[in-house]
């Protein structure tokens, strides 16, 4: 992966800054004075609204999946397969130790992947967000995305081709994988609360099966966002009445490589101007 498309994704954390950065590049009225930067910096980007996948309209659904498909083609969507695939980046618990480094990263680490992602979307269609999959509420892969499986290309020395699969359990069966939810929920400090979730979510990864079952491919499937965007809410749930709990993280550790994004900044979803309803 180019050191290039490594700085053009860490913009895509903030689209906003990348905007106003290269409207006059681009020949657009670009800031002149520092005024004119002050002010650029007081405007506030659009809030958007992440729903639950059951209340999109069929027109939003659409342009999803057509987002989706235009930004598969384009080859961008399998670079961010790529980036997941590298567990260089310490994204996910990979040891049993309590204090084990991707179980500290985990929720930050995904909130910004799934805001690049639903950021090069909006590129696509800017009325785009990424909706959520209640797998508590509806115990199935959403029949509007049942037949959504892409062939995806994936650059790099762990990449290749990438054709999408499931095979999802039964309904008693994902009811079973979440029964915890509502005891991690309750759970007092981050630690608990990031271990039991993780693994909730990785028994979701297992019950959806193929794609989503390996940690190289799982990215490729579009249901792993919707699966991700409802941890990210449920963490936000959390976070809400634990506002003194963070993950763990100084120095180099706190950054959410490849972007320049650093934990601090993912503790409140605002600050990615998208909310949750």
């Amino acid at each position: 992966m180019t050191q290039l498309f490594e700085h053009q994704l860490a913009a895509l954390a903030h689209p906003d800054l990348l905007v106003r950065a290269t409207a006059a590049h681009d020949g657009g009225p670009g800031p002149r004075t520092f005024a004119d930067l002050a002010a650029l910096r007081r405007a506030q980007p659009v809030e958007k609204v992440r729903k639950s996948e059951k209340d999109l309209t069929d027109t939003e659904r659409s342009r999803l999946v057509g987002a989706f498909t235009v930004l598969n083609q384009s080859g961008d969507f399998g670079k961010l397969v790529a980036i997941h695939a590298d567990m260089g980046h310490h994204q996910h618990r990979m040891t049993n130790a309590p204090d084990d480094l991707g179980a500290r990263r985990f929720l930050p680490w995904h909130r910004v992947f799934v805001n690049v992602l639903e950021t090069a979307l909006q590129r696509i269609h800017s009325d785009v967000t990424v909706p959520y999959w209640d797998w508590t509420a509806d115990q199935q892969v959403p029949d509007w995305l049942s037949g959504v499986l892409p062939t995806v290309v994936v650059p790099g020395a762990m990449g290749g081709v990438i054709r999408v699969t499931r095979s999802p359990g039964s309904q008693q069966d994902l009811r079973r994988r979440t029964a915890k939810l509502d005891e991690v929920m309750r759970s007092g400090d981050f630690m608990s609360f990031v271990d039991g979730l993780e693994h909730i979510h990785d028994l979701i990864h297992d019950w959806v099966g193929a794609t989503m079952s390996d940690l190289s491919t799982a990215a490729a499937d579009p249901l792993f966002f919707l699966h991700h965007a409802n941890v990210d809410r449920l963490w936000w749930t959390w976070h809400v009445t634990h506002q003194n709990e963070n993950p763990p993280l100084t120095g180099d550790d706190a950054v959410m490589d490849p972007w320049r994004v650093t934990e601090p900044t993912t503790r409140d979803i605002g600050n990615f101007h998208y909310s949750y309803r």
